[in-house]
């Protein structure tokens, strides 16, 4: 078996903008090496590095700084974050569980009209996305959400949602489902 030096996986994963699969990392230290890159992973994920912890979300491993941080990077930061109106977390659980899936179809579930306003803002922060179009009358946009939409709420895959028990869900919507 070939160690895979830790220094070598931290920088790779430092380098790499939205993180990086099991398999580029094999690729990179060479099959050879597999063995040796689980159990850097193994050690990296259990142990950290310095401020430094390695997190697996959308299939994807990445370093992120400890939370226990995040009381002076919120000192650091210049701008406030938008918060979210109800109505676009809203929008955003329904894209979420239901994707893909079209504008008409979400004001179905939520039972509004959504603006365009709620999609942009969506957009903005890159949760979620345009994935094609129906092949229908007007050729609607099928909405989806993005890997930032994983990372951001620290999910692997979208099998990580919470579930959500039938009695919740709108009664004429459940034959959609």
């Amino acid at each position: 078996m070939t160690k895979v030096p830790q220094e070598a996986l931290l920088a790779l994963l430092l380098a790499s903008e939205g993180g990086l699969a099991h398999a580029q990392l094999a690729e990179v230290f060479a099959e050879s090496a597999a063995d040796g890159l689980d159990e850097a992973l193994v050690s990296l994920a259990r142990e950290g590095f310095g401020p430094l912890e390695l997190v697996q979300t959308g299939g994807r491993y990445r370093l992120q700084i400890r939370s226990r941080y995040n009381p002076l990077l919120i000192r650091l930061r210049q701008t406030e974050a938008r918060p979210l109106s109800r109505a676009a977390m809203e929008t955003l659980a329904v894209i979420a569980y239901h994707q893909p899936i079209t504008r008409p179809e979400m004001e179905q579930w939520r039972g509004v009209s959504i603006g365009a306003p709620i999609l942009q803002q969506l957009q903005e922060v890159d949760w979620i996305t345009v994935v094609g179009h129906r092949d229908s009358p007007g050729r609607p946009a099928l909405w989806a959400t993005t890997n930032r939409f994983l990372r951001h709420f620290g999910l692997n895959t979208l099998d990580d949602l919470p579930r959500v028990a039938p009695d919740f869900l709108p009664a004429d919507n459940l034959s959609n489902s």
